[in-house]
């Protein structure tokens, strides 16, 4: 059976599935979604995801939702490279480091971007202006920890690189907007302020395929 994705350009969620189809050189068919035409709400793709969410992937008749459930179902029908670890311990620091993603990195990076890139976000800058400060303190954090080892969580590849990573490049877009200055958003030094994350980042981006994901419009408009 083969399989087929439905995903939303510049979604980080779509982002981490097309990120494990890639890593792990599984062929698909691919379905852009016309967000702006509001594909995801049409008659069709409601019959395939309900509440009209994004990414899902069918394959056969077995339709997925949600980017984890995904992952976690490609983990179980193609295991190398193995996403969630090997074992009990392996698999529970993988998660633990997802948890930590959305707790932290993830809400600030969503605060940061709903505020610059919605209309009327910036009406209020300052819980973006903290969620800065709060990214700020994730960044040399993940730093930190890369300083010693390869990947997010240790010397394997994980889910935990894949969801860092669409959200690392939302937030190097966010600082490229023309109001970033005013929550003090600035990533123009990252490469020397956090070497270690910029070469994790490049060493994600060198494996076959990874590239090709990078959201098409953001190329457009960058």
């Amino acid at each position: 059976m083969s399989y087929e994705v439905y995903w939303g350009s510049g979604s980080p969620v779509s982002w981490r599935v097309l990120l494990g189809m890639a890593i792990k050189r599984v062929p698909y068919e691919s379905h852009r979604l016309d967000l702006s035409n509001r594909q995801h709400r049409s008659p069709e793709y409601l019959r395939l995801s309900p509440r009209g969410a994004f990414p899902i992937l069918r394959h056969g008749n077995r339709v997925v939702r949600d980017s984890m459930a995904i992952l976690v179902y490609l983990d179980r029908l193609h295991p190398e490279p193995p996403l969630f670890g090997t074992d009990a311990s392996s698999a529970a620091t993988v998660w633990e480091a997802i948890g930590e993603h959305q707790d932290h990195l993830g809400t600030a990076t969503e605060t940061i971007t709903r505020a610059l890139f919605r209309k009327n976000g910036m009406d209020n800058p300052k819980p973006a202006a903290d969620a800065v400060g709060k990214a700020y303190a994730e960044l040399e954090r993940l730093d930190g920890e890369l300083a010693t080892q390869p990947w997010v969580r240790g010397d394997q590849l994980s889910a935990a690189d894949i969801v860092y990573y669409p959200t690392l490049h939302r937030l190097l877009r966010a600082a490229r907007s023309k109001r970033a200055e005013e929550i003090g958003l600035s990533l123009e030094s990252m490469p020397v302020r956090h070497p270690n994350l910029n070469d994790w980042k490049e060493r994600l981006e060198e494996l076959p395929g990874v590239a090709d994901t990078y959201p098409p419009h953001w190329r457009a408009d960058p």
